[in-house]
């Protein structure tokens, strides 16, 4: 029996302290803290982990240096905390990088000013990071050729921080430490709705939530039993909370983002950034041998949506604008897409107020802050808004409230995240020096495979050296034109719940992201990684992910599926 089927045969078990009820950075790092501390929880997601909205971030760590200008002082100053927090606690994982940000002439504010802004983020940040700098047109161009100076005033440079890796490996890593700590988690499996229930336990008559479940693989349904509920659904939270008669004082708009992954448009390792024609922040941020460049910011009334064809000309519009490139980036130049919603947190509006009004209003004002309404009555919890910076504080306020109305945390001072202490990283660095582990490292890599391992997989690479040890083939890069080695795929396969191959190459792994879809499906190894995977199901997985027959992808195939049934988290 493999982990996701062995938890599955648990989620009927008992009665959990807490059923939580989406598997993306919120409903993660929610599950992270909770059993960290002492709760029995449980965790389900509809789709995969981190499977919708925080698999489509910029991959960025950053303080919302662009809430300067709406004046929200105090959420900029608690993001810069969180974000030295995350550099302090997971510093393989999450990283100081330069901003190199380049103003045009006839800007609404000039360099020198924003650069004085700048000061005022770092301050904000009690000066953790490197001094901004200011820079002319000059030296912008001696510095990044790259960057088209023609129409530039001047620039500044500053720091904020960005995922080494991507930010659905960083759920999941979420997910994986809830697990080593009890949680009893579970993908591909949906919410059918719960009902508070008074039932018999040892100490008599307790009410409880039971949430009707079902396997999204096999249509199995059971049910879960837990003291509090916790809505962590992102996009889908109203929908659930309607669903579960919550009645809550906030709800979300969203706002679209797209990014695209194209060819390295520079070696260097900082992020370029522009304001794009209409005003808005434009990145292109580096991801290893690609470029990821981006982001929309466009309203739109549901979570479900797509890269057009206006998206895609408007980024490279831009970018094309603002760098001098050998040629000009075309669409046949994008390797992947990136597309998804923000969920935007606003007071629940007034039977009084028009939606278009409240809606203009709100979006003039909106920022990625979170909020979360209590129902102390019915020990319900809904979690709306956020990002990947402020996580820590996140499962820290949901493990504050839990207590509050009635879970017992026996550890309630448990530091429930941040990478092992020192001298486990020290002891794991001595045992692959003495096994001159890095030269395995293939010719191709751009790091070494010591840093590489620990970085996915902190703890757990001990693991990998013992097989290593055993047999260096271990070691060997399975999949050709990736990074990711035989010990690898076979812990994917034992301890992260791949259910489909566009889990672990969309997810688990960055190799969707920034190797051609062609380069992929004609990769020697791949075939093997599928085995090891999947065992007798591995044509069948490999198959449904290309969909050679169809012509339509997965993720395509189960968004149809998704809009047809609004609200199924």
């Amino acid at each position: 029996m493999n982990l996701r089927d062995s938890n599955l045969a648990k989620l009927p078990d008992r009665v959990f302290d807490a059923l939580i009820i989406g598997g993306g950075i919120n409903g993660a790092v929610s599950a992270a803290a909770l059993s960290g501390k002492g709760a029995s929880v449980a965790l389900i997601d509809q789709r995969d982990f981190a499977g919708f909205t925080s698999q489509q971030s910029s991959n960025l760590a950053w303080g919302g240096i662009k809430y300067l200008e709406s004046g929200d002082y105090g959420l900029v100053r608690k993001l810069c905390l969180s974000r030295n927090h995350l550099i302090d606690s997971y510093p393989s994982r999450v990283q100081e990088i330069r901003f190199f940000t380049t103003i045009d002439k006839g800007f609404r504010f000039s360099p020198w000013f924003l650069w004085i802004g700048t000061w005022v983020y770092w301050l904000f940040g009690n000066g953790y990071t490197r001094i901004p700098r200011l820079m002319s047109k000059g030296q912008i161009r001696r510095e990044e050729p790259v960057v088209n100076t023609s129409k530039a005033a001047g620039g500044f440079e500053y720091s904020d921080a960005y995922l080494h890796d991507n930010d659905s490996r960083f759920v999941f890593q979420f997910v994986r430490a809830a697990m080593d700590r009890g949680t009893i988690a579970a993908n591909y499996v949906e919410s059918l709705g719960s009902r508070r229930e008074e039932i018999g336990t040892e100490r008599g008559k307790d009410t409880v939530w039971i949430t009707e479940a079902r396997d999204t693989q096999s249509g199995e349904t059971f049910q879960i039993r837990s003291k509090i509920l916790i809505n962590a659904a992102g996009p889908f939270a109203d929908g659930l909370n309607q669903r579960n008669g919550e009645q809550t004082s906030h709800q979300h708009l969203f706002s679209k983002g797209i990014h695209l992954i194209v060819p390295q448009i520079t070696p260097q390792q900082h992020i370029l950034t522009f304001f794009a024609d209409d005003g808005r922040l434009f990145f292109v941020i580096p991801m290893g041998v690609r470029t990821c460049i981006g982001t929309t910011d466009t309203p739109v009334e549901s979570p479900f949506t797509e890269v057009t064809d206006e998206d895609r000309d408007f980024v490279l519009e831009n970018i094309n604008k603002r760098l001098e490139l050998a040629k000009p980036l075309t669409r046949a130049d994008i390797i992947a897409e990136r597309c998804g919603v923000r969920p935007l947190v606003v007071q629940r509006k007034s039977n009084t107020t028009s939606d278009a009004a409240e809606g203009a209003r709100d979006w003039m004002q909106l920022s990625r802050k979170h909020a979360i309404d209590v129902d102390p009555a019915r020990t319900h919890l809904s979690i709306f808004g956020g990002k990947l910076t402020d996580c820590v504080n996140v499962g820290n306020e949901v493990a504050e409230i839990a207590t509050q109305i009635g879970i017992r945390l026996p550890h309630p001072h448990y530091r429930w995240y941040g990478e092992p202490h020192r001298s486990v990283y020290q002891e794991y660095r001595h045992q692959a020096r003495l096994m001159d582990l890095d030269s395995y490292t293939s010719p191709d890599s751009i790091e070494p495979l010591s840093s590489r391992l620990w970085r996915r997989y902190d703890q757990q690479a001990f693991e990998l050296l013992a097989q290593i040890r055993e047999d260096p083939r271990q070691a060997e890069v399975l999949i050709k034109g990736t990074d990711y080695t035989r010990c690898e795929i076979q812990l994917a396969k034992r301890q992260e719940m791949i259910v489909t191959l566009e889990d672990f190459l969309r997810r688990r792994s960055k190799i969707a992201l920034v190797v051609p879809r062609q380069t992929i499906q004609q990769a020697e190894g791949l075939m093997e990684a599928c085995e090891i995977l999947f065992g007798d199901q591995a044509q069948a997985r490999y198959d449904e992910y290309f969909c050679e027959d169809c012509g339509v992808t997965p993720a395509q195939s189960r968004q149809t599926t998704d809009v047809a049934e609004p609200g199924a988290v």
